[in-house]
């Protein structure tokens, strides 16, 4: 990888890809078939589908140590690929885009595990899962994530929860698939240096190059696992290539002002925090439920504190709590601050490996 690589963050970037394509796209590396589960069409004698799945046993995962999942079926001519940014190697950093694409295909070949037409995939895939990425030069601190829990524009929309210890993950509050939304930011440092990453990185000609391109670095990344999702998210028409690849390039930065919104950043009146009584009950409540004002609301309803028919008091009830929160927040945290700080990060064009 060239230190002087220019990673142009006005283009999208992704680091999961999931596209269907052609059957007739692939073809398969004489001495390495084996690499690949075939099913036998018993009528013509041939192969009818072909399937390669880096997780599925341990020749595979020591040959691929990241995800990697190729499924190509003869009869239907269909072929369906899946691979995150590390099948770009050296270039992992780069993550998916329009410059990347052909790189991480003519990579398959590079490993040998087959041969694929890139410009005919070019020309004819379309996509039904991607994971809009950016990482953005901030240390996801536990003030920082305290400000993310707590400035959830509406905590029934969004449940939120922290994992790995210094990551969150906002999912929208919904069953129907094409409705889902998911929004992970975590210390992608951190992440790197997990066990799970390791086999990747012996692999690679430039580990230390990573690992310090990666230091003090935050990742912000939405799922998108639908092509209507998709085409929502990016402002596209359909999922094909150049459509996916030049969509809509503020997707992060509009899904996480979707998410804290300006009216979760600026209840905070510039009073003092506790001034009596009840301002203390509500602070020790927020306390003891470690800020998570859903948690609340579904205790009170436990608590039976409200009668069914009593929504509006209980609107009223939160309401104050809420108030207290955001209250805490911005004297605690300087919470617009640190939003707004996020927002410019999400915003900036252009950065240096």
């Amino acid at each position: 990888m060239n230190d002087k690589i220019k990673n142009d963050s006005s283009k999208l970037q992704f680091d999961t890809v999931r596209f269907c394509t052609s059957s007739d796209n692939i073809s398969l590396i004489e001495g390495k078939e084996h690499l690949f589960k075939h099913v036998l069409d018993i009528e013509t004698g041939e192969f009818s589908i072909i399937e390669f799945n880096s997780q599925a046993n341990q020749n595979n995962r020591e040959l691929v140590p990241f995800s990697l999942y190729i499924h190509a079926n003869r009869q239907s001519k269909r072929m369906t690929i899946e691979f995150s940014s590390k099948l770009l190697l050296e270039d992992y950093p780069l993550l998916i885009s329009e410059d990347t694409f052909p790189q991480a295909l003519r990579n398959i070949e590079r490993l040998g595990i087959c041969k694929l037409n890139v410009e005919a995939i070019i020309e004819d895939c379309s996509f039904n899962k991607l994971h809009a990425t950016k990482d953005v030069d901030m240390e996801l601190t536990e003030s920082i994530l305290n400000t993310l829990n707590l400035c959830t524009g509406d905590y029934r929309r969004y449940n939120w929860k922290r994992y790995m210890g210094e990551s969150i993950c906002f999912k929208k509050d919904v069953k129907t698939r094409d409705c889902q939304e998911e929004l992970n930011i975590y210390n992608k440092e951190v992440e790197i240096l997990t066990p799970k990453n390791k086999p990747f990185l012996k692999m690679v000609s430039n580990p230390t190059e990573i690992l310090e391109y990666y230091q003090k670095k935050t990742r912000f990344e939405l799922k998108m696992e639908t092509k209507r999702m998709i085409m929502k998210k990016l402002k596209i028409s359909d999922t094909s290539y150049y459509n996916v690849m030049r969509g809509n390039p503020n997707i992060l930065l509009e899904q996480f002002d979707c998410i804290f919104t300006p009216s979760a950043n600026s209840k905070a009146a510039d009073i003092s925090l506790i001034n009596g009584f009840t301002d203390y009950t509500l602070f020790c409540t927020l306390r003891f439920h470690k800020f998570n004002l859903k948690t609340i609301e579904q205790d009170i309803k436990d608590r039976r504190l409200y009668g069914p028919n009593s929504r509006c008091a209980l609107g009223r009830a939160m309401n104050k709590v809420k108030s207290m929160a955001h209250a805490w927040n911005k004297q605690s945290t300087n919470a617009n601050s640190i939003i707004e700080e996020i927002r410019e990060k999400l915003e900036s064009k252009s950065m240096i490996l």
